[in-house]
């Protein structure tokens, strides 16, 4: 018998259809995959099954869930790990009473304290984690807390959207690991949605492929990934290793950034009356990158490569070191960066989500950064946005929608275009293709080639992605614990690692 059957689901909102006669079946222990590009109804499809979908939506087709009558199907018999766990968690709850409320929504009568404690030992996580809010936690121990909410309930199935595109590779073999250990534990089933098609062979027995919201393959993992018989799988399959691009006609230039002893440290939480504790994220960092250079920036979650970048763009200040970008320095204070600088350089946010106003519209949000060239008249800027959004994929009859109304590949392609309106001399890329699938990933990194090409625009590339950094990087810094650990020609240091986390992070790549 089947824990969920969905059969021919159509789903639209207004006179366009998003989904096109879907149909899958998960049994109970099994595990299935769904692959497929940003906005091809992966996402949709999930809420449909959980009843998520929004009131806008428009269905047919049929869905029929193995659950008791009466009994509660989200949490008790469904759970899911969304693809954003910073916006599915609530900022203003500490992460164990988030897991407390789970339990007390479905398992009433135990002890909370006991069972939230036990759920956060399962997650690999230490019992401190529970005192702290989710802004407290890397993006890897976000993840693994909603995988702990999710099984609060004990559910017949885990939905897992997209739960390691923004994980550096350690972390995305851990939690791969995790999931696959709990759902062996519970005799789960598993309904796993992702683009990376290392981590479904991983995981799943099963895949279904879908393209532009029509199922167009579907499989044993073996038959569909080894042996795809579809010319959109074969091309999903060959663009998981993006292809390299280097400089052809024009010539890295004089130091454009500079970095000199910088160091950052935090203030633990704890009791007004106890002694402060600190954290140390950066310790005595310094790097140059040079005109139309592009330098890779990588390390596991938590070791400052965000403190970092944040630190560059002047949205956090240093406690010791300086800045020079540009002929400009800063660093010591926040607000102090010079207006010229803020015009000459960009940042591409980890989370995409978050980085734009939800009250805002796509065009407001796009248009906004203008405001720092005055000099442009109306056209031109018009101009500089449609071209960003061309280039990125997308088109300008999306400019009215809210962040909301995105996939999170799709906001992820908008925060790039917002980024590469003023044309700016750097761009800070904090995982700028994380949440991409690989056939639009390769054309994010054509584009971000291009412009290094024809404007000589350079680049900070952070990424978890050792496959992305190789392809697009001359040379690479690896971080540990906020030190530059080790650095050099990216093909020096990736063929012949020195450096510990180094060897880590590429015995941990997930290949299809």
């Amino acid at each position: 018998m089947s824990l969920v059957e969905v059969k021919d689901l159509s789903i639209g909102f207004g006179d366009h259809t998003v989904v096109h006669q879907m149909s899958l079946s998960i049994t109970p222990g099994q595990r299935v995959g769904v692959v497929g590009e940003s906005g091809s109804g992966k996402s949709l499809t999930a809420l449909s099954i959980i009843d998520l979908l929004p009131e806008s939506a428009n269905t047919t087709g049929e869905i029929i869930r193995n659950v008791p009558a009466g009994e509660s199907l989200r949490g008790k018999h469904i759970g899911m790990v969304f693809q954003e766990p910073m916006t599915a968690l609530n900022p203003l709850m500490r992460v164990g009473d988030q897991i407390r409320e789970a339990l007390e929504l479905h398992l009433p009568d135990i002890d909370f304290t006991a069972r939230v404690s036990e759920l956060i030992a399962e997650v690999d996580l230490p019992a401190s984690v529970a005192k702290r809010y989710p802004h407290e936690l890397s993006g890897g121990q976000r993840q693994r807390i909603g995988l702990a909410i999710a099984l609060a309930g004990e559910p017949e199935l885990l939905i897992a959207d997209e739960p390691t595109s923004a994980l550096d590779m350690i972390t995305q073999a851990q939690i791969v690991a995790l999931i696959k250990r709990v759902c062996d534990t519970h005799n789960m089933a598993l309904l796993f949605i992702s683009h990376d098609l290392g981590a479904v062979a991983a995981l799943c027995e099963h895949v279904h492929v879908l393209e532009k919201g029509k199922c167009v393959e579907s499989g044993s993992i073996e038959t569909v990934l080894k042996a795809p018989q579809e010319a959109y799988t074969q091309r999903l399959i060959a663009a998981a290793r993006p292809t390299r691009r280097r400089l052809k006609t024009r010539e890295i230039g004089a130091p454009l950034l500079e970095l000199d002893g910088i160091s950052k440290r935090f203030k633990l939480p704890g009791p007004f009356w106890a002694q402060k504790a600190y954290v140390q994220a950066l310790n005595d960092i310094s790097l140059t990158i040079r005109e139309s250079e592009c330098v890779g920036l990588v390390g596991p979650s938590g070791c400052g490569k965000t403190t970092l970048s944040r630190i560059i763009a002047g949205l956090q200040t240093a406690q010791r070191g300086t800045i020079a970008f540009d002929q400009h320095t800063y660093g010591r204070k926040l607000g102090e960066m010079p207006h010229a600088a803020r015009r000459e350089l960009s940042m591409v946010f980890q989370d995409p989500f978050g980085s734009f106003d939800p009250r805002l519209n796509m065009a407001q949000s796009l248009y906004e950064p203008l405001y720092l060239m005055p000099e442009l008249g109306h056209a031109e800027r018009q101009e500089r946005v449609h071209m960003a959004l061309e280039r990125v994929g997308l088109t300008p009859d999306m400019l009215g929608r809210h962040p909301h109304a995105f996939s999170g590949g799709q906001r992820q392609r908008l925060a790039i275009a917002r980024a590469l309106v003023l044309r700016p001399k750097l761009v800070v890329l904090d995982e700028p293709v994380s949440a991409l699938d690989v056939s639009i990933r390769g054309d994010v990194l054509e584009l971000l080639a291009d412009l290094r090409e024809n404007f000589g625009i350079a680049y900070l590339f952070v990424s978890h992605d050792l496959d992305v950094v190789r392809a697009v990087a001359d040379r690479v810094l690896v971080m540990d614990k906020g030190e530059i650990v080790e650095q050099g020609d990216v093909d020096t240091v990736f063929d012949a690692p020195k450096a510990r986390i180094t060897q880590q992070l590429l015995g941990a790549r997930l290949g299809v």
